[in-house]
C-alpha cells in the first residue's frame, strides 16, 4: 500500500485549496485500484489503468472521475519525481452524455417535510431547497453565516469557492427558530464542529423513505435540482440562477433549462380531443 505517497498527495491537494470531498473521493478512488488490482499504485503501468477503467458495470460519468482521480495523482508522482514517468499522459479521455437534472417535485418535497421528519431534518430540507445547498453546505451553516438586515446568507461551495447569497424568505423564518450562536446543526455527543454531510445525508434520505418515494436516483442533493428545475420553470434569467448555484460555469446551469414534466403534462392535453367514430365508414364511401 502506498500509504506514503496518498498521504503526501493529499497534503498536495489540501495546499492548492482543493474542497475536503474532493480529497476524500481522490483517495478513496486510488485506493480502490490499489487493492482491485494487488498493484501498488508507484509501480502501475498504462496497462492496469486502461484494464480498471475498462471494467463493465460502471457509468462513463464514473470512468471519467475515477480518470480525473488518475491524471491527478500520477501527474503529481512525476512531478515529484516519485516516478520516473506519467501513465496517464496516453490515457484515453472519458467522454460522457450531458447530465440531466433529477429533481423532487414541489409534491414529494411537501410529503418529505409532512413524512414525521424531525425539526432539524426539516430544517435541513427547507435549506436544501429554498437555498440550493448542496449536503456539506447545509452540514456548516452557522448563526453568523445570517445577515438579517442584509438579508444574506454565506456560504463555502463547490471547490472551497466562498458565496455571499440571497435569504429567502423561508429561511429568514427558518432562522428565528435555529441557534443564535453556533452551527444550526451540531455534531452530536457532545463532540466540537457540525453534523457531516454523510450525516444529512442519511437524515434526509430517511425522510423521503417514510414519504414513500422509491424512486432511488432521487437522493438529497435532487434538493438542489428541484431549486435550479423550479428557477427555471418560473423564468428567472439563467445567468441569476447560475449565480444563486455558484456555478462556475454557464453551462453547468445549463441542464436545468429542460422542460419540466409538468409542463410537458400540462402541453399534451392542450391538444383537442377528437370524438372516435363508432364505425369505419367503409360501406357508406
Amino acid at each position: 500500500m502506498d500509504t506514503d505517497a496518498l498521504t503526501t498527495f493529499a497534503a498536495h491537494q489540501r495546499s492548492q485549496g482543493l474542497a475536503p470531498t474532493t480529497v476524500r473521493n481522490r483517495a478513496s478512488i486510488l485506493t480502490t485500484l490499489q487493492k482491485a488490482t494487488g498493484i501498488r499504485l508507484l509501480d502501475m503501468d498504462i496497462n492496469h489503468l486502461r484494464n480498471h477503467l475498462g471494467r463493465e458495470g460502471i457509468s462513463a460519468g464514473t470512468r471519467r472521475t475515477e480518470r480525473g482521480a488518475y491524471v491527478a495523482f500520477y501527474t503529481f508522482a512525476h512531478e515529484e519525481q516519485l516516478r520516473a514517468d506519467n501513465p496517464t499522459q496516453r490515457l484515453a479521455v472519458v467522454t460522457a452524455p450531458k447530465g440531466e437534472p433529477r429533481p423532487f417535485t414541489r409534491e414529494q418535497i411537501d410529503a418529505m417535510l409532512n413524512s414525521g421528519a424531525y425539526r432539524r431534518t426539516r430544517a435541513m430540507i427547507l435549506v436544501g431547497y429554498y437555498q440550493g445547498f448542496r449536503v456539506s453546505q447545509i452540514a456548516r451553516v452557522h448563526s453568523s453565516d445570517i445577515d438579517l438586515l442584509s438579508g444574506t446568507i454565506r456560504t463555502i461551495g463547490k471547490g472551497s469557492k466562498h458565496g455571499v447569497l440571497p435569504l429567502h424568505p423561508v429561511i429568514r423564518e427558518l432562522a428565528a427558530t435555529m441557534p443564535t450562536d453556533g452551527f444550526w446543526f451540531p455534531a452530536r455527543a457532545g463532540r466540537p464542529g457540525h453534523i457531516s454531510g454523510a450525516s444529512v445525508t442519511n437524515l434526509i434520505t430517511l425522510a423521503k423513505m417514510r414519504a414513500g418515494i422509491c424512486n432511488p436516483r432521487l437522493t438529497p442533493h435532487s434538493l438542489r435540482h428541484a431549486f435550479g428545475s423550479d428557477l427555471v420553470e418560473e423564468g428567472v434569467d439563467i445567468r441569476v440562477i447560475q449565480e444563486l448555484m455558484m456555478h462556475a460555469s454557464l453551462a453547468t446551469t445549463q441542464i436545468y433549462t429542460g422542460v419540466s414534466e409538468r409542463l410537458k403534462r400540462e402541453g399534451i392535453v392542450q391538444l383537442v380531443p377528437r370524438k372516435l367514430a363508432t364505425q369505419s365508414g367503409r360501406r357508406a364511401a
